[in-house]
């Protein structure tokens, strides 16, 4: 327990007042002009069982004229230009539900050591690392916004080294054009031209659901699809709106089925509306909802068929459509650039780490180096 001594003049007026506390069995002693701040010191001390450091930290706290990190990341949210409002939505997300020990604190107080606190409390809540990086990249981003501002001298989340994804399987799903068939039988008519457009343009939902009759060169040379737009989620809901990258906007060439299979929709579609709904009827725009139940209603109803089961080991997402068009394309002697302006990907960083380990060459040159190298090692 700290305690106070009053300390006094030699005519017994009190001129200060000492606080003495043991951190570590060593003895501190503190000080103070005033007995109210030695009051606050000793229950700070006490407050943080005598940790010297900790006091002096939540001390500078309580006197810090900067504003909460809390203020700092939504003024950063503010300040971005060219976001789409589904990632304004998400940052928002993140400081309601993962700013707990962070939020609150004057951004020019927050320490490495309150990061770290911070990274383990995330891991201790059941956060995956993929998320926990991904909260971690926006502090990092908003606390670089601090220090353009001129609120803290420096960005404690530099170096910070997180949790490693220690998953043993991959949550990417690529399925054979078998196994796509076997779920896509089991679709009414009116929605299997969605699926098969999916299967064989790798667009994503969002893109698809946009489609208009004006976006398809169906008798060209070449057919083809021009993705210029998609839905997106908004702060008030879902609208349609730019895609979700620059390199997003691209022109995706169609095969002869594909035109076949979707052809007469849409020549059917009104002009502006949008060609692929989960029924005629609907007035109902969009409906991601709907179309992810029609697909997991698909997926059971295939895995329940014996005479032709789909054999696999977990359920597919609908992106897992985008996925398994990849792999086809790579099995047919794509390269990994062309696949990456053919999905849209911003950098083929994405595509490689992605799809990198389905490239056929580089496995056999692989194999092949391996080979060289032990009948090496054999004839020496």
């Amino acid at each position: 327990m700290a305690t106070i001594e009053t300390r006094k003049n030699a005519a017994g007026k009190i001129t200060s007042y000492r606080v003495e506390w043991y951190d570590k069995g060593k003895r501190n002693r503190q000080t103070l002009p005033t007995e109210t701040a030695a009051v606050q010191w000793k229950e700070l001390l006490e407050a943080v069982k005598h940790d010297t450091q900790a006091a002096q930290t939540a001390l500078l706290r309580q006197v810090s004229k900067s504003p909460s990190f809390e203020d700092v990341a939504l003024g950063h949210i503010e300040r971005l230009i060219n976001v789409r409002e589904y990632t304004i939505k998400r940052y928002r997300g993140y400081i309601k539900n993962h700013f707990v020990g962070l939020g609150h604190l004057p951004v020019d107080q927050i320490t490495e050591d309150d990061l770290i606190r911070w990274i383990k409390g995330m891991v201790k809540k059941g956060c995956s690392p993929k998320t926990v990086a991904n909260v971690h990249g926006f502090i990092h981003a908003a606390m670089n916004s601090a220090v353009r501002r001129r609120l803290r001298p420096d960005n404690p989340c530099n170096g910070r080294l997180l949790p490693k994804d220690d998953t043993t399987e991959d949550k990417a799903m690529f399925l054979t054009m078998d196994q796509m068939h076997l779920i896509i039988d089991q679709t009414d008519d009116w929605q299997r031209p969605m699926w098969l457009l999916l299967i064989g343009s790798g667009l994503r939902l969002g893109e698809a659901t946009a489609l208009t009759r004006a976006d398809f060169q169906l008798d060209a040379a070449t057919p083809s699809v021009r993705i210029t737009k998609a839905y997106q989620e908004m702060e008030d809901g879902w609208a349609v709106g730019a895609p979700k990258t620059k390199k997003a906007r691209r022109t995706v060439a169609l095969a002869p089925s594909t035109v076949e299979a979707i052809r007469s929709r849409v020549e059917s579609a009104a002009p502006g509306r949008p060609i692929f709904t989960v029924s005629p009827d609907t007035l109902v725009y969009p409906q991601h909802r709907q179309w992810l139940d029609g697909w997991y209603d698909a997926v059971k109803a295939a895995e329940a068929n014996e005479d032709n089961p789909l054999k696999i080991h977990k359920r597919p997402r609908i992106h897992d459509i985008r996925h398994s068009h990849a792999s086809m394309m790579i099995a047919g002697g794509m390269n990994l650039y062309e696949l990456a302006n053919r999905l849209g990907h911003e950098s083929i960083i994405t595509t490689t780490k992605t799809y990198g380990h389905l490239v056929p060459d580089a496995h056999f040159r692989a194999a092949a180096m391996v080979e060289t190298a032990l009948n090496q090692s054999i004839a020496s």
